[in-house]
């Protein structure tokens, strides 16, 4: 009975000690780590070229960019050398004048004429002229390019002498002439209490008329001309009575308010055409300027 429990206690502790030899053995083996396949590395090197790509893109737009800054504005690679104004020939004196004064911008960087505000201190020097453009002609050009407001009418103006002086406006009732030009209407002005010094001018590039009252005369002959299928000849301005009289091309006048409505007027004659036979009958004038109690008052007077 002792020999039998001697040897289950033997039996106990060899199998504790080997149990004891599992458990070193298991914690002092080392973790294991597969190597890292084909596929794998060379996905890796792939990463490590594209970034590489983007540093080398940024250095490279870095450098793009100083070096433009420094072509731009630290040489003379966009120096200004050469002015050129350029326009009609009814523009040579202003492209002359223009030609001198720009030459101060020789030697000036090209970019950094802004060319904005040189248009609009220009164009304040020169208001009668309908644009001045400024271009940058790379390498080294400044150009400057004029364009002038449209001719549009005659004005003749009768002096007490019995003389008379001719003047050729623009759209803007700019001087720009001395001699009528045959195709523009004609406006007849008559400038008695005016300021205008018949004397010493009114001269080139100088307003002989407002701008909205030339409109005004040249409208009312042209709807005058639709409306009635008749032409104009001429057109007389009486700037102190406020009146417009069209000279038409049977001989008679057609006096008008400019303080009133011109379109009521000219339809007030339209009414009355079957009794005043405009287009037969041997008028001095007809007198659409007063109203009467329903507005359609007319006055006229047959030549003798």
């Amino acid at each position: 009975m002792g020999f039998l429990s001697l040897f289950r206690r033997k039996r106990r502790t060899g199998n504790s000690n080997f149990s004891s030899y599992r458990m070193v053995s298991s914690r002092t083996r080392k973790p294991f780590n597969p190597k890292p396949t084909k596929q794998a590395r060379s996905k890796e090197r792939t990463g490590l070229f594209a970034k590489a790509l983007r540093i080398l893109k940024l250095i490279l737009i870095l450098a793009l960019i100083l070096g433009g800054i420094y072509i731009l504005f630290l040489t003379n690679t966009f120096e200004i050398q050469k002015v050129d104004v350029e326009g009609g020939e009814d523009t040579l004196e202003e492209q002359t004048a223009l030609n001198t004064k720009l030459q101060e911008y020789l030697g000036e960087n090209l970019f950094l004429v802004k060319s904005s505000i040189l248009e609009e201190s220009l164009i304040k020097e020169y208001p009668y002229l309908k644009t001045i453009s400024v271009n940058k002609i790379p390498l080294h050009t400044l150009k400057i390019t004029l364009e002038t407001y449209t001719k549009i009418a005659n004005i003749r103006i009768d002096l007490e002498d019995g003389s008379n002086k001719y003047f050729v406006i623009n759209e803007k009732g700019y001087i720009v002439g001395t001699e009528a030009i045959e195709s523009l209407p004609l406006i007849i002005m008559d400038v008695n209490g005016s300021s205008i010094d018949l004397q010493n001018g009114p001269t080139i590039n100088e307003e002989l008329i407002a701008k909205d009252t030339l409109e005004t005369l040249l409208a009312t002959a042209k709807n005058f001309e639709d409306k009635f299928d008749m032409q104009i000849l001429e057109i007389h301005y009486r700037k102190q009575a406020r009146e417009i009289h069209l000279y038409t091309e049977r001989y008679f006048y057609i006096w008008l308010d400019l303080t009133g409505d011109i379109d009521t007027q000219l339809i007030k004659l339209k009414k009355s055409l079957s009794v005043i036979n405009i287009y037969e009958a041997n008028l001095e004038y007809v007198d659409l300027r007063i109203s009467g109690q329903n507005g359609e008052k007319v006055i006229y007077m047959l030549r003798e």
